[in-house]
């Protein structure tokens, strides 16, 4: 599916630019490897506000139990 969105982009850039572009094998692994890189990057960040929001309901729910106790 990538690949085949990657020739049609590369065709549409040659019918308005004239200008040809190859897809080589070694450019489509570096973009796969980039890919990997970023979404690698988005689930630390994904993970990182899970945390921090687990630790939020765990100091409200402490509070709360503290105004129960009060």
């Amino acid at each position: 599916m990538i690949h085949s969105s990657v020739e049609n982009l590369a065709e549409r850039f040659y019918l308005e630019l004239r200008r040809k572009t190859y897809i080589t094998p070694k450019s489509f692994l570096d973009c796969i490897i980039l890919y990997k890189q970023l979404l690698k990057a988005k689930w630390e960040t994904f993970n990182d506000t899970i945390q921090r929001l687990q630790n939020g309901v765990l100091k409200l729910n402490q509070t709360n139990q503290q105004i129960e106790d009060l």
